[in-house]
């Protein structure tokens, strides 16, 4: 069994595939950004590898959940919670491990304005898959 069949009866706007896809293209630049210039020991090694590792994961789930709204699969489910889960952790580090001032403002501007709204649709999504499920 495919994981695009069993399509289900998906009440999401047309518009929620594009963007799921649209944001995995753009965070593969920003992946490998974040790759080579992060420093490779910060307070433990393999600093640069570990933030690369979860935005690889966000790319995956992010071009996984647009693909399977697309489709219109109920496996949506599993992949907009697990993105929401790896938003969340990803915005709760990026808070919690800048030291004060600009990097600070930054990555609470980023969490609040952007990472909260995609944690909030992909759970948005879940929920809507959920209930056209049962």
């Amino acid at each position: 069994m495919c994981m695009f069949e069993n399509k289900i009866k998906l009440a999401l706007p047309r518009w929620v595939p594009v963007v799921y896809i649209f944001l995995s293209v753009i965070m593969i630049p920003w992946t490998i950004y974040i790759g080579t210039t992060l420093p490779v020991r910060h307070l433990s090694t393999h600093w640069d590898v570990s933030w690369a590792g979860l935005d690889i994961a966000m790319v995956v789930m992010l071009l996984a959940t647009g693909l399977l709204a697309y489709f219109r699969s109920r496996w949506v489910v599993i992949t907009a919670s697990t993105l929401g889960g790896l938003l969340a952790v990803d915005a709760w580090f990026d808070v919690m491990s800048e030291r004060r001032g600009l990097q600070l403002q930054e990555a609470i501007i980023l969490a609040v304005f952007v990472e909260l709204p995609l944690i909030i649709m992909s759970y948005y999504v879940a929920y809507r898959a959920l209930k056209s499920n049962m």
